[in-house]
């Protein structure tokens, strides 16, 4: 095919920096227009109809052989020195596609492949990860507030009071259950509370000693992070199971003004769950986190995942882990408290992993893929 019959987008690509010496790529018409950078003669695979929720494939199955002959294929060459990333996409049947993405510096290069959502099994015994339900969504029905009385802004007062009483007495690494009573019959019931403070550290090695010690999930620093992210805290947060019937029975404790009185016990170290940790880096104000829970329920819905109408949800095989991807940053007035949401599991262990961007975030859909599959084995 002469210079002449080509279209100036791919007469830019073929005429670009031929020192890259880059692998040929034979890329259909199909493939062409998904991507922006061609018209195809022939009519498209129709679309099927998009379901609430439901996200639109970018790339549809190709097409059988008989039609295929009558195509046309194009030999391109891609630019690669002035870009940051190439993208070079792959056709997939099922509706989804994959893509190997290029660039410099660390982790240079990985392939993933987007799927249509649909659950994630995160326990060898058939435990998943699902989205909710339903969607959320901004009530235009106004609530009544329910005014709070003398008394029960007393209470709740002495309920913080309460808690740090308790947390005095306690060292560090230790935790404790509570009980807050008011001394006179006839007074609100008894509430109870725990201390369990989260540990935090500021280097991650002090964070791997204790997650060994405590036999806590040990996250290992990604493989990539984008430019200008740098560690800024890990974290492990302790947990126990509250025995009620014991607690009420407690009697004593410290005693609170106006006439109220704490019942306290120090809990076991043997008795605590260290099944939560996480580790954040951050760039000015804008973080991503990445936490590990070791999963109790092995059965049923394990995790719910909330989202809006404009969520975008999709599945990612990255590294042979299969992921849930969720992108809010068009939610609008429904805030999160995240941009990117990725969400994968390891049933063999139990374990789910969860990775956030905060709203303010400027990281690509790549970046943030990147990031977990540095993380994973």
């Amino acid at each position: 095919m002469g210079q002449d019959k080509l279209t100036p987008e791919e007469l830019f690509l073929k005429e670009g920096d031929h020192s890259a010496k880059l692998p040929l790529v034979d890329v259909h018409d199909s493939v062409m227009e998904a991507i922006g950078l061609g018209y195809c003669g022939f009519a498209a695979e129709p679309v099927p109809h998009l379901k609430e929720g439901d996200t639109l494939d970018i790339m549809h199955k190709m097409e059988p052989e008989a039609r295929a002959e009558r195509r046309r294929k194009r030999t391109l060459r891609r630019r690669a020195g002035g870009w940051a990333a190439a993208l070079i996409l792959v056709v997939l049947v099922g509706g989804g596609y994959s893509l190997l993405v290029e660039g410099p510096g660390q982790a240079a290069k990985f392939q993933y492949e987007v799927r249509p959502y649909q659950p994630l099994l995160a326990t060898e015994e058939g435990g998943e990860v699902v989205r909710s339900n339903k969607p959320l969504f901004l009530s235009t029905e106004k609530i009544p507030q329910r005014q709070e009385s003398k008394e029960e802004k007393l209470f709740r007062e002495k309920y913080s009071e309460a808690y740090k009483a308790v947390e005095k007495l306690l060292l560090p690494e230790e935790f404790a259950s509570y009980v807050l009573r008011k001394e006179k019959a006839g007074g609100e019931p008894p509430q109870i509370g725990i201390v369990n403070r989260m540990m935090l550290f500021n280097d991650y090695s002090s964070y791997v000693a204790k997650a060994k010690k405590y036999t806590a999930p040990n996250l290992k620093q990604p493989e990539y992070m984008p430019e200008g992210y740098v560690f800024d805290q890990a974290w492990i947060q302790p947990d126990f199971e509250i025995k009620e019937k014991e607690l009420l029975a407690l009697t004593g404790g410290i005693k609170l003004e106006g006439g109220y009185r704490v019942a306290w016990r120090k809990e076991p170290l043997d008795s605590i769950n260290f099944d939560n940790s996480g580790l954040s880096y951050k760039k000015d104000q804008t973080m991503v986190r990445i936490s590990a829970k070791r999963l109790k329920e092995k059965t049923g819905i394990v995790e719910s995942l909330l989202w809006t109408k404009n969520t975008i949800m999709e599945n990612i095989l990255v590294n042979g882990t299969q992921l849930i991807y969720m992108d809010h940053s068009r939610n609008g007035e429904i805030k999160l408290g995240y941009k990117y949401r990725l969400v994968w599991a390891d049933p063999e262990n139990n374990m789910l992993y969860d990775l956030t961007a905060s709203p303010e975030s400027s990281l690509t859909k790549e970046e943030v893929i990147r990031i977990a599959a540095g993380m994973m084995n």
